[in-house]
């Protein structure tokens, strides 16, 4: 890929994560007029403002990760060096910031098959699309795109479940999730 190319696509990520945000800002203020005080749900909402803020920039980085390899996945260019770095930085990041360096040795190789399988995407993609199209080979590309969103939203919510339970602010709060 030639840098502008890259920086195109940057750019386009940064289109979506802001739409992303916006989206989400637009659901809470309609959900929003749902929450109660005594209502079980605010429990969810308040284990992230008790965070400590080493864990909100490591969710935070969770977060975008997940967004990065969302958007790779659909984008449908397949991965570069670029993208690995970035990649592996935010795995870096979101472990490194609460100190849960054991952390990356499963997070290291989660992120190089999320790599590996948004390279396959990639490749299936240009076959169907160039080569050959098959019914067949279009199931197994969207069933491979859906694998690839299962996995990720999977690692997340694993993820930012050991961030909060490595939260100290939190060990002494009953949460009866």
């Amino acid at each position: 890929m030639v840098n502008n190319d890259i920086q195109t696509e940057l750019l386009y990520f940064l289109i979506a994560a802001i739409i992303f945000i916006i989206a989400i800002f637009i659901i809470f203020r309609i959900y929003n007029k749902n929450f109660k005080i005594n209502n079980k749900n605010i429990k969810y909402y308040g284990i992230l403002l008790n965070l400590n803020t080493p864990s909100l920039i490591s969710i935070s980085s969770l977060t975008i990760n997940y967004l990065f390899i969302v958007f790779c996945t659909l984008s449908f260019r397949g991965i570069n060096i670029i993208y690995i770095s970035i990649i592996l930085l935010l795995t870096l990041i979101s472990e490194a910031v609460i100190d849960n360096f054991k952390g990356l040795i499963t997070s290291i190789p989660l992120a190089a098959i999320n790599c590996a399988a948004i390279e396959m995407v990639n490749r299936l993609f240009i076959y169907i699309y160039n080569e050959s199209f098959s019914l067949l080979l279009l199931i197994i590309l969207f069933l491979l795109i859906l694998f690839i969103f299962l996995y990720d939203t999977y690692n997340l919510f694993r993820s930012i479940n050991n961030v909060i339970v490595k939260n100290k602010y939190l060990k002494d709060k009953k949460y009866n999730i």
